[in-house]
């Protein structure tokens, strides 16, 4: 029996984990909001970037927050491994704002 909830508890899990980065995956040539893991902060992401040619969209030095245009699902394995978590930004947030 305890086998069997076990067996249910890693299939939620992976429902979840699914969910999660069907919702938060950004998709090639979309941009994504580059938040580091740890210690690392704006100079690591911005190293990062230059080595994906990753366009960046907005930085905020004050904050540490960048938002890049990830160019292939390769660039976003990289990030992980280099402790950069990658978080879709939608196209309304990534707009220029309107000059009237």
């Amino acid at each position: 029996m305890r086998s069997d909830r076990r067996l249910i508890a890693v299939h939620g899990i992976g429902v979840a984990f699914a969910l999660i980065a069907a919702v938060a995956w950004p998709r090639p040539g979309q941009a994504a909001l580059l938040v580091p893991v740890g210690e690392s902060g704006l100079p690591h992401i911005l190293q990062w970037a230059d080595r994906e040619q990753a366009a960046l969209l907005q930085v905020d030095a004050v904050s540490g927050q960048v938002v890049a245009r990830i160019a292939n699902s390769g660039s976003l394995l990289r990030a992980l491994g280099a402790g950069i978590i990658p978080i879709s930004a939608r196209a309304p947030g990534c707009q220029p704002p309107d000059r009237r």
